[in-house]
């Protein structure tokens, strides 16, 4: 059995065994010919999904994972994407790589068929939509392959572009059509005009909170050639020259449409000029992206003639402003990191100048228009992960992680993820004020660890966890919703982050107020049964056993593997 996969399965088959912590817990095992890819978990906890993308098979458990068995539904070796929807408790879908895929609204019990006209898009953005309140009215991006040949170079390529395709049945009529044997897909709609691409589609409607437009309302990131709309038509002169040079792609340009009546009209988003007069609109970059992110549009704009951007908001997706952070000069496409947010305030990382492992932490007013700086020197990764991570089940609470030699970074004298001096930060009032978490008195072996109080505030001597950009633990990061309080963590004790694995296992039963060392060594965790039950398994090496708790963490047993 593969270790991250055992860590997960048995975690669940404990969580219903924990009620009853008299009683020894059964372990039943299920070997797998490589590690589960994803494990998606239904609101009815017996019943679990398992995807195997490298043999393509799904599998399936109704007793908390305790058996396994091949999903019949499914043909071996196509499975490829696995999602659940958000809205409807007891739907998955299964994609494969093609223009066939899968459905149940079972849980997993029964399998139907259904067609698209274009297979998954392969761009990185998900393949599906789904609207908060229409529970059947689903997108889908896929993606649209030609061979051409265009300028000097002689031999074919291949050109690739996605397009929005939905559906208001939750895919009924695809799935009768299949099975009546027409694979064409043809109940699946297109969005827009054939061969018009699109960048990104998606629901106004993404989030249960945001209700200020009709609920047909969708936005689009639609790639249009360069000149289409004069007000996205500047280039920059390298763009021109490279252009000149290549001759082989087009031109274009990202702009921003929406509708209210599935594309039969639509209206392309103005953003005006911005807040200096050369942004926005003016800017001739195009769109880079947009986001609906709890009660707020978000909308970033690239700039022609440079790198730097703007970020635009709206809260009735009619109305846009210029978002005002402080941000340094000559900020990156690729700078802007939106976090998890509340109804309240929206929270961004942007990039640090010179840095790429570096950003600073801006928590907006109740509109999405004023920032200020809540954390400074927050750690992301080179492809803008960001370690800032709430603690589920516990409102307002967050855990950030800075880099403590960020000169050095800025310098580029760091030059991988060992030689960064990590530290780890906790807000318990949504990022208003920080301080950096308090060790323990002793560690797991009852060691002491000296910590002074002042040693602890100024970070010298405190604990220090690894969090979204380092863990290994599928899933969250800190805590769980059902079991509010609750946070199994992996760090060290000192004045920065330790690797991995030289890390201990830590454990707060107060939402990250203080912390207990529960075990040496770094290990994958699992929370269960609200909490009552507790899985470690280590994350070093193979291992014959898992340690588990049935009272919260208080008291550790061990279960044999064999």
């Amino acid at each position: 059995m593969k270790l991250a996969a055992a860590a997960s399965i048995l975690g669940l088959a404990l969580g219903a065994w924990g009620r009853d912590s008299a009683a020894a817990p059964a372990v039943h095992q299920t070997y797998f010919k490589s590690s589960l890819n994803k494990l998606l978990y239904f609101k009815n906890p017996a019943t679990l999904l398992g995807l195997d993308r490298e043999s393509g098979l799904v599998y399936r458990s109704g007793n908390h994972g305790a058996q396994w068995d091949v999903v019949a539904g499914v043909p071996g070796g196509k499975a490829s994407r696995m999602y659940a929807h958000p809205f409807e408790a007891t739907v998955a879908y299964v994609l494969s790589d093609g223009t066939e895929h899968w459905l149940t609204r079972d849980e997993g019990v029964t399998w139907q068929a259904f067609s698209t006209p274009l297979a998954p898009t392969t761009s990185g953005e998900r393949a599906l939509g789904f609207h908060a309140q229409r529970a059947r009215w689903i997108l889908y991006t896929g993606e649209r392959c030609v061979e051409e040949t265009v300028g000097w170079w002689p031999f074919p390529r291949l050109v690739c572009h996605d397009e929005a395709f939905y559906v208001r049945d939750g895919f009924e009529q695809a799935v009768r059509d299949h099975s009546d044997g027409d694979r064409t897909g043809q109940a699946v709609t297109a969005l827009m005009a054939p061969d018009r691409a699109v960048a990104k589609c998606m629901w106004a409607h993404h989030t249960t909170e945001f209700d200020s437009m009709a609920e047909e309302a969708i936005f689009c990131l639609e790639v249009v050639p360069r000149g289409t709309d004069s007000a996205l038509a500047r280039r920059s002169i390298a763009e021109d020259l490279a252009g000149m040079l290549d001759g082989l792609a087009k031109p274009t340009t990202v702009r921003l449409v929406t509708s209210e009546d599935f594309f039969h009209t639509q209206r392309v988003v103005r953003f005006g000029d911005g807040n200096d007069g050369s942004g926005g609109d003016h800017a001739g970059g195009g769109v880079v992206a947009v986001s609906v992110v709890k009660d707020f549009v978000l909308a970033a704009i690239s700039h022609a003639h440079s790198d730097e951007m703007d970020l635009f908001v709206s809260m009735d997706g009619h109305a846009w402003a210029e978002s005002r952070l402080p941000l340094p000069p000559g900020t990156r496409e690729d700078a802007y990191t939106i976090l998890e947010s509340t109804k309240y305030a929206v929270f961004v990382d942007v990039m640090s100048s010179g840095s790429s492992v570096a950003g600073s932490l801006y928590r907006s007013n109740s509109n999405g228009t004023y920032y200020t700086q809540s954390l400074e020197h927050t750690h992301r990764s080179r492809d803008g992960v960001v370690d800032v991570e709430r603690v589920h089940g516990v409102a307002g609470v967050v855990i950030a992680n800075q880099v403590a030699n960020w000169e050095q970074a800025q310098r580029g004298d760091v030059l991988g993820r060992h030689e960064l001096h990590l530290r780890s930060r906790i807000s318990f009032n949504d990022g208003a004020r920080w301080r950096y978490l308090r060790a323990p008195e002793t560690d797991a072996d009852g060691k002491k660890y000296g910590c002074t109080d002042s040693a602890w505030q100024s970070g010298e001597c405190a604990l220090h966890v690894h969090s979204v950009t380092s863990t290994r633990t599928p899933g969250r990061v800190f805590g769980a919703p059902a079991a509010p309080g609750i946070v199994l963590a992996v760090g060290s004790v000192g004045s920065q982050l330790r690797a991995w694995a030289d890390c201990d296992t830590f454990l707060s039963r107060d939402g990250g107020l203080t912390w207990t060392a529960v075990h040496r060594g770094a290990h994958h965790v699992q929370i269960a049964d609200s909490g009552a039950a507790l899985v470690l398994a280590s994350s070093g090496e193979e291992t014959s056993e898992v340690r588990f708790s049935a009272d919260g963490g208080r008291t550790w047993q061990t279960a044999k593997l064999e």
